[in-house]
């Protein structure tokens, strides 16, 4: 007797489970809005998370409010920045349904929601936003606003989970990049109130305030990019990187710092890949590193973008090498649009694709 055993299918890529979550939602939606409607999403949880866990595993999804009246529909990577343009691709791709509004990061609660915010505890403490005292202090320069917070319940619950209260609830004020984009340092701390204490329910309003007033110009954590050195040279991967921008900071300060490795695939079983382009430092003219970089940079990202198929995430010059960070999210597909871009930069054989896993 024999047998045949048939090729193992492919795992889908980022892409492709992102075009299957949108032919299966619109089919549910109407469904859903009315179950939400009369008050039974409870029981949709089961559903949406075996399906959100099949298509898009390990990402996070909620129900909320939507845009004039409608409901919503998150996708997030709680806070996980690799994640989370994950996150912002799924939304980019979602059709138009009535009623419904997508987003790819938790929305703060409105201010009527925000002030019967209340998180109870076994033992009937309870810590509320309009009681959660808050002293402010605005640091022009670097446009943040440090915060010191406090409540009069805080004593009888253990000190270890005072900043995961606060956390919690700064979310729900301040959505799931809030917190990151407009406060500084934070303090939790007993403090008697002043005349200019503020509560946690107001904080928000304060933050949209200051914001006008001294007209900042916030860039989302998405859209900004932070500037690394790195002073000891390695013979790791990457280990001759002298300088970069990134806008996954934290997980390259990791990859440096462990020799090239990760103590995780951040992006395990989701079908996409963290890779990077490493061109040989002959090809760049001394003198002109910034601008041949960044043209290599703008015809890559303008092709992965065009073909939804990834995006560039920052570069970086080394002592032999200079680099460019890539997010792909078609598999094979993304690695061949790469290297089309790289053969018409006649860059074939100087120019290389790596994976950071």
């Amino acid at each position: 007797m024999v047998f045949g055993f048939g090729k193992k299918r492919p795992q889908p890529t980022f892409k492709e489970r992102v075009a299957e979550f949108w032919q299966w939602y619109p089919q549910v939606a109407s469904r859903f809005y009315q179950m939400i409607e009369q008050g039974r999403s409870e029981s949709l949880a089961s559903e949406v998370s075996k399906e959100v866990e099949r298509i898009l595993p390990h990402m996070y999804w909620v129900f909320g409010p939507g845009e004039n009246g409608g409901h919503s529909f998150t996708v997030t990577g709680e806070g996980q920045i690799a994640k989370q343009l994950l996150a912002e691709y799924w939304r980019s791709q979602a059709p138009q349904i009535p009623g419904w509004t997508f987003y790819a990061s938790r929305q703060p609660s409105n201010a009527d929601q925000l002030k019967g915010l209340t998180i109870a505890f076994e033992g009937g403490e309870r810590v509320d936003t309009e009681r959660f005292l808050i002293k402010t202090t605005v640091d022009e320069k670097n446009q943040v606003i440090s915060i010191v917070a406090w409540h009069p319940s805080l004593p009888l619950v253990p000190p270890d989970h005072h900043f995961q209260i606060l956390f919690l609830l700064l979310d729900e004020a301040l959505g799931e990049f809030g917190t990151e984009m407009w406060l500084g340092e934070i303090k939790v701390e007993p403090f008697a109130a002043e005349p200019n204490t503020i509560t946690l329910a107001t904080l928000p309003a304060f933050i949209e305030k200051a914001n006008r007033y001294y007209e900042w110009e916030k860039v989302p954590p998405l859209q900004s990019y932070s500037f690394y050195e790195v002073s000891k040279p390695s013979d790791s991967p990457r280990g001759d990187t002298l300088t970069g921008t990134t806008c996954i900071g934290s997980l390259l300060i990791e990859f440096l710092d462990n020799q090239g490795k990760f103590e995780e695939d951040p992006l395990a079983g989701t079908g996409a890949q963290l890779a990077y382009i490493a061109i040989d430092g002959s090809v760049i003219t001394a003198g002109a590193e910034v601008e041949v970089r960044g043209n290599i940079e703008d015809a890559l990202s303008e092709a992965l973008v065009q073909a939804h198929s990834g995006r560039t995430l920052g570069g970086a010059f080394g002592s032999r090498q200079s680099y460019i960070d890539l997010l792909l999210l078609d598999g094979d597909n993304s690695r061949r649009i790469v290297e089309t871009v790289l053969d018409g930069l006649q860059l074939r054989g100087r120019a290389q694709i790596k994976y950071f896993v």
